[in-house]
């Protein structure tokens, strides 16, 4: 027998791995089912995130004397171990046959043996899995315990199909065993992970005078990245986001940083030897073809031995996909520009996790169009990609500057001093990762800054055409230079449009496509234009910003990309512009993309670039789409209105046109829900990106609002004040391409006008407080409404505590009023206001007059993480008794609805002027643990309620049962 101290080690450590990591996949999935979800089921999520092991450990004979301790406990920290251990607790928690059961048994010792082949485990395999499987019974048997109704909801419904397909790959999983090269593979998998290294170590910026790799560290700046969940948790890094990959997609802006931050996952992932294999699936070259002429097992291996010249050992890489000990990254969903396409891709990675349960996924994708070819959420977890803040901005900046020869550390401080000065005006560019570097190059090359994207484009164009290669002393002669620049343009949207071919291309077709465009201008013979085009295709490979050697076909022909697909798209727009005659030609070619969320980048520039060389040329564009009768669908019209308020940013069309858009996003507005994200998006989009026209448009808005409230329908007069009193940017997160912040000038113009319609409606506002809680939280914010007033309501509590307040426009709900007062006392104790100490204080009486709970009803929703360890601990006063039993008993009733949330891993002074009430929330959490309970500040008889609170004698919530009085 023994309790070694490894086995101590690792029995414990797995098993509350795997807990954790099936807790949070039925989150994901739970989160996803909404309504439809038992409040059962959130029950056993929130136990099984507090789920502490026990202290026993295997049992069991002596430990294999020819493996030392640090090499068994790498195999039993490692992903192919806990892959066993994950199928054993699905098959558990599926009630599987015991056939099943006895492969598991096989499999845990097929997995130790193709660690250590000269081991023999079949001993300690047996006794780990007696340890395992009665861990897991045990578990099983608490959770039903827990719930009568989980495990049988669990073997049934749609979040149990993850667990199943781990089950039905068991099979597969071990006959890849089976003739394994243990050695083999180590060998292989060391020079791969080498490889990897060597590949991605090293980033490459955009530069037009040469070729640059720098290692990540000398210029990689993290962007913050925010899992897209309401409320959002704290922002993260990218290194975090490696290790909380699972099923995830990273969305962002064009140049946001997806790609990049893929590689640099690439990097770190094969950095480590504790962490997953990583592979990387560029998908405008998986899906070159139509259908895709591999799978992505193939693919990937296709890639190994192609590109890597690493050819991987028969059966590894589909070996490493099914013990869940690769990562394979999926970049780039956006690059397939047809949505039907988008959709197939998506349905095959969907299709690859269910073959492959156990591996870890990530996707990339731009944000805008992503919805029209969505990855199932009841799995996925979405995060996106942030805008680069100033602080980064800088630092980005003075790495960039210090890259450069001829720079000395002073010299890169001053410059980046001087750029960050000068670039202000412009922090929406520069706050995109592509852009800033763009405007780097600009900034060393010319000493100014653009002031809008086409303008940036336009002198790169011009800095490589007709002054860089001058500037270097460097000639070339080219028949075809007067035509550089069209040619480009055509080749782009030649490339940019080929929805049935390679993404890359040969260097033959590119010189056939460049002969065909030159022989009609210019060239009388096909041969001039066949040798113009030699020229010119050679011309622009020796430019690494425009195409890039993308590799050889199979008969070895060099096969070409353009390099970054900002410059795809600009030279793509400009050609639509100067090949569309007319605005309204124009208009008519993008009109069938944007209504499908298609080609937003390359129209809006078109569209800047329309405006520039015509006379009123935006205002003509404007105008023929919004009087297009082909595309009045609620999605077509709604994601064409969209595009043109969206365009507000970089055009100025004139004031009539401006408002006959207004007319139209408020008519559609009214045209259903006005919650639905198809209806309220156009409205939200232009209030964010007008400008210069925010009077104008808010003259039509309350045009529009003066109407409903003039009608009989009292849910027009409703819905009329809904828009007058919330048409406000900060309202709604929902965003679109280039759209990261809103300006200063344009936020206070609509907290004046919302202001304004608040005050001109309070009445009307008191009055529909009795039955909808987003006017009654508004009337507590505005002071129109005491809290003491409500309090003294039936249901007034309630009202303010469960459920959270929609504001009935722009899909939004705020958390409850009174809870989330409650949080800001902890979390943000400097920000307190006093009227929030008086609210607080209103609260605790209301709670000393009713001294026994429960105080509230249950709330189906849960909280997120919201406390996190404090770095500035500050003096604060002691609050009243009152404010502090109120706010005390508010972030109680948080705990016992969610559990941890946040505060357990740290100390008390984490909890600002809640710190007194530390030990009660640990002791509510955690029963096991001896902690002795303080006096707290509070009467008497609520003291001993509290305290049986924290040892679960006592709920303060009751089941659910809304009042139905008015307020």
């Amino acid at each position: 027998m023994f309790s070694d101290p490894v086995l101590q080690q690792a029995a414990g450590g797995v098993i509350a791995s795997v807990v954790g990591t099936t807790a949070t996949r039925l989150g994901v999935t739970l989160r996803s089912l909404g309504s439809r979800a038992l409040k059962e089921d959130e029950e056993i999520v929130k136990w099984f995130d507090t789920y502490r092991i026990t202290e026993s450990a295997p049992q069991s004979a002596d430990l294999p004397s020819t493996i030392t301790d640090s090499e068994l406990l790498q195999i039993l920290e490692g992903e192919e171990f806990h892959a066993v251990i994950h199928e054993l607790l699905a098959a558990r928690l599926t009630d599987a046959p015991e056939k099943e059961i006895a492969d598991i048994r096989s499999l845990l010792e097929s997995t130790l043996g193709y660690a250590s082949p000269s081991v023999d485990f079949s001993d300690l395999a047996n006794a780990l899995f007696e340890y395992y499987d009665a861990e897991v019974c045990s578990i099983t048997g608490r959770l039903q315990g827990v719930s009568s109704e989980f495990l049988p909801r669990i073997r049934s419904e749609a979040f149990s199909a993850r667990m199943v397909s781990s089950l039905r790959a068991i099979e597969r999983r071990l006959i890849s065993y089976e003739s394994t090269d243990p050695e083999g593979d180590r060998e292989f998998l060391l020079r791969y992970r080498n490889h990897v290294q060597e590949e991605f170590g090293k980033i490459e910026p955009p530069d037009f005078e040469r070729r640059r790799r720098v290692p990540i560290d000398n210029l990689y700046v993290t962007p913050e990245i925010t899992e897209l969940v309401t409320p959002p948790p704290p922002a993260i890094d990218v290194w975090e986001l490696g290790r909380t990959i699972d099923r995830t997609v990273l969305l962002g802006d064009p140049g946001g940083g997806k790609t990049t931050a893929s590689k640099v996952l690439m990097h770190w992932h094969a950095s480590g030897d504790d962490r997953a294999i990583p592979f990387l699936v560029t998908l405008r070259d998986f899906a070159s073809q139509d259908p895709p002429e591999r799978s992505v097992l193939s693919h990937v291996e296709h890639n190994l031995d192609i590109i890597y010249q690493c050819p991987p050992p028969e059966g590894l890489v589909s070996r490493l996909f099914l013990a869940g000990s690769a990562l394979v990254i999926f970049d780039g969903l956006d690059e397939l520009i047809d949505t039907a396409r988008r959709s197939e891709v998506t349905t095959i990675v969907e299709r690859f996790c269910t073959e492959y349960p156990m591996v870890k996924v990530l996707v990339t994708s731009r944000l805008v169009g992503y919805d029209q070819a969505r990855l199932d959420d009841q799995y996925f977890v979405r995060y996106r990609v942030g805008g680069f803040d100033d602080v980064r901005v800088n630092e980005y900046v003075r790495k960039w500057f210090s890259q450069e020869d001829g720079f000395s550390n002073e010299e890169a401080e001053s410059l980046t001093e001087s750029f960050m000065s000068e670039s202000s005006s412009v922090a929406d560019l520069r706050s995109n990762p592509l852009m800033l570097a763009l405007m780097c190059i600009l900034y060393r090359g010319e000493g100014s800054i653009p002031q809008n994207r086409p303008e940036v484009y336009e002198q790169c164009a011009s800095l490589l055409f007709r002054k860089w290669d001058a500037r270097r002393r460097i000639h070339t002669e080219l028949r075809a230079r007067p035509h550089v620049e069209p040619a480009l343009r055509h080749l782009a949207y030649w490339l940019f449009s080929r929805q049935d071919a390679e993404s890359a291309v040969t260097r033959g077709s590119l010189i056939r496509e460049t002969a065909s465009f030159l022989h009609e201008r210019g060239f009388e013979s096909a041969e001039e234009a066949q040798e113009a085009a030699e020229e010119f295709v050679d011309f622009c490979k020796g430019r690494a910003w425009v195409f890039s050697d993308a590799g050889t076909t199979a008969r070895g022909e060099a096969l070409y990309t353009f390099t970054h697909r900002t410059f795809l798209e600009y030279f793509a727009a400009a050609y639509l512009s100067s090949v569309n005659d007319t605005p309204e030609k124009l208009a008519k070619v993008l009109a069938p993309h944007v209504t499908k969320d298609e080609w937003e980048v390359v129209a809006e520039l078109a569209v800047q670039m329309k405006d520039r060389s015509t006379d009123q040329g935006a205002a003509r564009i404007f105008r023929s789409l919004l009087h297009d009768r082909r595309y009045t669908a609620i999605d077509s019209r709604s994601s064409l209105l969209c595009f043109l308020s969206a365009c507000l940013q970089s055009v100025d069309p004139p004031p009539a046109v401006v408002r006959d858009l207004c007319r139209s996003s408020l008519q559609h507005l009214l045209r259903g829900d006005m919650d639905a994200l198809q209806i309220f998006s156009p409205l939200l989009i232009l209030i964010k990106c007008g400008g210069a026209y925010h009077e104008i448009i808010a003259s039509e808005i309350m045009s529009t609002v003066d109407d409903l409230v003039a009608s009989d329908d009292p849910l027009k007069r409703l819905s009329g004040i809904r828009i007058a009193v919330w048409c406000n940017p900060k309202n709604s997160g929902v965003s679109r391409g280039s759209l990261i912040s809103i300006s200063p000038d344009t936020q206070a113009f609509w907290d004046d006008f919302t202001g304004s319609n608040t005050r001109r409606f309070t009445s009307e506002i008191i009055s529909a407080c009795e039955d909808d809680s987003g006017f009654l939280r508004l009337a507590l914010e505005k002071e129109l409404v005491s809290l003491t007033q409500v309090l003294g309501t039936p249901g007034g509590i309630e009202k303010l505590t469960v459920g959270g307040h929609s504001i009935g426009i722009f899909g939004t709900r705020w958390s409850p009023y009174l809870p989330t007062q409650a949080i800001k006392f902890a979390k943000e104790p400097q920000e307190v206001s006093e009227k929030e100490i008086l609210e607080m204080s209103v609260v605790g009486r209301y709670i000393g007059d009713r001294p026994s709970p429960p105080w509230v009803p249950t709330d189906p929703a849960h909280w997120m993480p919201f406390i996190s360890p404090r770095c500035d601990q500050i003096s604060l006063p002691p609050l009243p008794p009152d404010a502090f039993l109120g706010s005390s008993v508010l972030l109680m009733i948080i705990v016992e609805l969610s559990g941890d949330v946040g505060f357990k891993d740290g100390s008390p002074n984490d909890l600002g002027y809640l710190s007194a009430l530390f030990p009660y929330l640990l002791k509510r959490i955690s029963p096991e643990l001896e902690i002795e309970l303080p006096i707290l500040p509070v009467a008497q008889e609520l003291q001993g309620t509290l305290q049986l609170w924290a040892t679960r004698e006592v709920d303060f919530l009751r089941e659910h049962v809304r009042a139905t009085d008015g307020f």
